[in-house]
Parts: C-alpha cells; structure tokens; sequence
C-alpha cells in the first residue's frame, strides 16, 4: 500500500524516475520524445546525410541553393524558420546612411 512502510512516496517517486522511456507512463507524459530513441535519432542523421550527398552532386548543389531541409526532430525548430517581413532595399540603405 503507498505511503506505508512496504511502499513509501520516496520509494514511488525512485521508481517513476527510473522508468524507462518506452514505459507507458512517460509514453503518456511525453508522447513526442518517447518515439525518438536513439536509433531514431540515427536513422534520421543517416537519412540526412544521404539526401545531403545527392543533393550535392546535383546543379543546385554545386551552385549551393534548395538544400535538402533536415527531417525533423521533436524540440528542435528549423534553422530555416524565418519571422518578420523582408524590408525594402532602399529603406535598407537609408537605414544605413547609404543613400545620396
């Protein structure tokens, strides 16, 4: 019974924390990152990396333009994500004193 001295709350909170990933518990508390293990995390690195070397045998690869984007990973964001408007080119340069 927890709280007693056959189960107390330390010895519930040791074994919740040492649970392993794939447990349903933290499958339920963490549904994202309990699907990425390790061997998911290579899988993606390789497949990445494949993609990359085609990519770069290509004329757009040469030229260095539509890179391949990176499958993505739970909790990472894009490197490519942009926010924010593109500012015309002549506020650019009065911007930066560059006008006459």
């Amino acid at each position: 019974m927890l709280g007693t001295d056959v189960l107390g709350w330390a010895d519930l909170r040791a074994i919740v924390k040492h649970l392993p990933i794939e447990s349903a518990l933290l499958r339920t508390m963490y549904p994202e990152s309990s699907r990425w293990q390790v061997a998911e995390h290579l899988l993606a690195d390789v497949s990445d990396s494949l993609r990359w070397l085609v990519w770069a045998r290509t004329d757009d690869g040469r030229r260095g333009r539509n890179r391949p984007e990176p499958i993505q990973r739970p909790g990472v964001k894009s490197d490519r994500e942009r926010l924010g408007t593109a500012t015309q080119l002549e506020q650019m340069n009065e911007f930066l004193g560059w006008t006459e």
